[in-house]
């Protein structure tokens, strides 16, 4: 189902980053997270917990409809999605955070993420001058890529505990 157009905020040679709306296909955006995380998290979080990923249960992107950016195909495919916004940890009051990033493993290395990523710290860099994330611990390479944007470890690390272990994440500030 095509996307209704919203409000383009960056438009490239072969996709663009727009804002979703109540139009949105949100089972895509579930489908980018599903894909993303079984290929991407393989042998960073339990197996058991990829295992019991349920599109439906485990996202909810409808919720941040005014927090998303997505990454689309000239012909409409959503292939990445950023979301952002205020804390969510109490922690953390007063300060923007980027919620997620997640880009379809076939389109990854191609500058969408980055794109995603930098059109979501344009919009959060107008209200909040510091800004925070949280990345897994033992991935390497997403905290290579935070630290390319400014991002830096603040030293304090989380255990998320999850039904099938324990998630090991760190803070990330800018």
């Amino acid at each position: 189902m095509p996307m209704k157009q919203s409000k383009v905020v960056t438009k490239m040679k072969n996709y663009q980053i727009v804002k979703t709306n109540q139009s949105t296909d949100f089972d895509s955006i579930r489908q980018v997270y599903y894909q993303t995380w079984t290929y991407s998290y393989a042998g960073l979080v339990p197996q058991a917990l990829l295992d019991n990923l349920d599109t439906k249960k485990n996202w909810n992107p409808e919720t941040r409809v005014d927090n998303t950016l997505v990454a689309l195909t000239n012909d409409q495919q959503i292939v990445g999605v950023c979301t952002y916004g205020p804390a969510r940890r109490q922690k953390y009051t007063g300060l923007g955070e980027i919620y997620s990033l997640y880009v379809l493993p076939q389109f990854q290395h191609q500058g969408i993420g980055q794109k995603l990523f930098q059109s979501a710290l344009d919009i959060l860099q107008k209200d909040f001058d510091d800004l925070y994330l949280l990345v897994l611990k033992n991935n390497l390479i997403a905290r290579a890529f935070y630290e390319m944007f400014g991002f830096e470890a603040s030293g304090e690390c989380i255990a998320d505990q999850t039904k099938y272990g324990i998630l090991h994440e760190m803070v990330y500030v800018k």
